[in-house]
């Protein structure tokens, strides 16, 4: 697969929806309603000064249909979400669920969500607040594909009460701990493991293609790479410059307990630089001796090999 940014993308995705809108006919009753129910949940019921606490919307997606991770792939677009908040209080980055790829009609291949997917932000109130309650809400759009693809919105609130202690337990923190689960990590947050992931030089007549070389190690003696049963998938971080190819394990450099693998990224014909910093999410599924199977994602951008110590 390759994963394809910008204006591409646009272009292959109206391209798809005007195909399947002229073989679809009308739209059906059905398709008329909207395919995401979405509702904005907290992990806490109260708010306290200073004290941190998420804020996800929870998208719930008809049988059938998918929406976007924040990078769609050949076509589609990601969801927006924009946070509104009281004075005072700010929101970091939003946090992305590691997603599905899927084949869509066209031999495109895409990065998609089906049944539910929670995406969440950590929100920080300031250091003094007021007692009494407090609204919070999100606006957000999404497209939604499943015969035909439909922009849809939505703007769900809540309302919290401010200077209660915030429980831990209360608001729907098991939902936000299960969806937490699945965000990709970095491999640093894996002691079992190790990764560098760095670039090797420049091609192309102009300098515009680099070879990413990403080495993944198993920290202990025991060997838990099993070739027959090695699972690989690549997914880009968004760009508006770079494409990468497929992702390809290089035999030569590999064995049980380590994978040396290439992916070729070309810089599309813009007039924007090469990002300092881009990435990706790679899942690879391990085979420990026992027969214990692990799925890790990792999470992690390249650098240039003269800055890996």
């Amino acid at each position: 697969m390759r994963e394809r940014t910008g204006n591409i993308r646009l272009t292959l995705f109206w391209l798809l929806a005007a195909a399947a809108a002229g073989s679809a006919g009308p739209l059906t009753a059905v398709e008329s309603r909207p395919q995401v129910e979405v509702k904005l949940l907290t992990d806490r019921t109260a708010v306290k000064a200073g004290e941190k606490f998420r804020i996800g919307v929870l998208f719930k997606i008809s049988e059938g249909s998918h929406i976007y991770w924040q990078n769609p792939g050949d076509a589609g677009l990601a969801p927006e979400i924009k946070w509104v908040l009281p004075e005072g209080f700010s929101s970091g980055p939003l946090f992305w669920p590691l997603p599905r790829r899927m084949e869509e009609p066209g031999g495109l291949f895409v990065n998609a969500y089906t049944d539910e997917v929670l995406l969440f932000s950590w929100v920080q109130p300031p250091a003094v607040l007021k007692e009494g309650s407090l609204k919070v809400a999100a606006e957000a759009n999404w497209l939604v594909c499943r015969r035909i693809c439909v922009q849809e919105s939505a703007r769900p609130e809540i309302e919290l009460a401010i200077g209660r202690p915030a429980d831990a337990s209360a608001g729907d923190s098991a939902v936000f701990q299960r969806y937490s689960a699945l965000v990709p990590r970095g491999a640093g947050e894996h002691p079992d493991l190790r990764l560098e992931s760095y670039w090797d030089g420049w091609t192309g007549d102009q300098r515009n293609v680099r070879l990413g070389i990403i080495a993944l190690e198993s920290a202990d003696s025991l060997p838990e790479f099993e070739a027959q049963r090695r699972e690989i998938q690549w997914f880009s971080y968004p760009s508006s410059s770079l494409t990468s190819e497929n992702i390809h394990l290089n035999p030569e450099q590999s064995g049980n307990s380590r994978l040396v693998l290439h992916l070729l990224v070309r810089k599309l014909e813009n007039n924007e630089p090469w990002p300092q910093l881009w990435g990706g999410v790679l899942t690879v599924r391990l085979v420990k001796s026992d027969q214990q199977v692990i799925d890790y994602a990792l999470s992690f951008d390249f650098t240039d090999r003269d800055s890996v110590p």
